[in-house]
């Protein structure tokens, strides 16, 4: 597998909105980077939401919903 370099600047979760689900994508868990499956995309009153799935450290698949600015497209929408 082919490590993934983590982001150096804070996401901008705005492309979360315009790409198809689901979609390979990046996530800050746990004070760490891990690739992840953004699943669903949920509108709040203090923002948008990310359904996310990932491989945690033990081997488990989690689904979790984390704050948009924590998860990064890994690659740019085509359009």
């Amino acid at each position: 597998m082919t490590a993934l370099a983590p982001p150096t600047t804070a996401c901008d979760p705005r492309p979360l909105l315009g790409v198809g689900l689901p979609a390979h994508v990046l996530v800050q868990f746990d004070d760490r980077w891990s690739a992840a499956w953004l699943i669903g995309r949920l509108h709040c009153a203090d923002g948008w939401v990310a359904l996310v799935q990932f491989v945690d450290r033990t081997g488990c698949e989690q689904t979790v919903r984390l704050p948009a600015e924590r998860v990064c497209l890994t690659t740019t929408p085509h359009n």
